[in-house]
């Protein structure tokens, strides 16, 4: 098992940040150009955390109470994590309404693993995934709390992630931009975050 070592984000992270890929180069042609990549939605997210927007969205949402999550193993970042308490009232207030609950909603924004750990069992992807959700429900004194995460309808890898972590589909809250909602329910109890 690999060690893992965790803090926040901070602005003097942007170097850092800059540095980090989680997905591979766009293939080029013959002459040099790129093609387009095979994965777009994987350099949306790469770009939002190396553009500086992760730490930027991070301090913005410090209101609502905005995490983002650095980890590392041997002194290298290898995953980074975003979330939120939601408060969007397009977004919350009918979320609210059809899953009829008045606890707290939190977005899980983004989880990136660097290239590096990609593809070896999404052992890291996991743990990653239940460090964030346990971070959520630390910050957090009701004994339920809502987590939505939006997810490309084509990155079929990252669906069966969240379905691996207990994230069901969503789908009475459609997006135009082809980003499906999933959610799970995080329930704590006297020990803690039971999910």
């Amino acid at each position: 098992m690999i060690d893992l070592s965790w803090r926040l984000a901070t602005k003097a992270d942007r170097s850092l940040l800059q540095g980090f890929t989680c997905t591979e180069p766009a293939p080029r042609q013959k002459n040099k150009r790129p093609l387009p990549h095979p994965s777009p939605w994987e350099l949306d997210v790469q770009k939002w955390f190396r553009g500086g927007d992760a730490i930027a969205d991070a301090h913005i949402d410090s209101v609502h109470d905005g995490r983002l999550l650095l980890c590392f193993a041997g002194g290298d970042l290898v995953a980074c994590a975003s979330h939120a308490r939601l408060k969007n009232p397009s977004i919350e207030t009918p979320l609210r309404r059809m899953l009829e609950f008045d606890g707290p909603i939190r977005s899980l924004k983004a989880i990136a693993i660097s290239v590096t750990y990609r593809k070896k069992g999404g052992e890291l992807a996991d743990r990653v995934m239940e460090y964030s959700l346990e971070d959520m429900m630390e910050r957090e004194s009701y004994a339920s709390t809502i987590v939505i995460s939006r997810i490309d309808r084509r990155n079929l890898a990252s669906e069966y992630f969240a379905q691996r972590n207990q994230f069901e589909l969503l789908d009475d809250l459609p997006e135009p931009d082809q980003l499906r909602n999933w959610f799970t329910v995080l329930e704590a109890d006297e020990d803690g975050a039971q999910f």
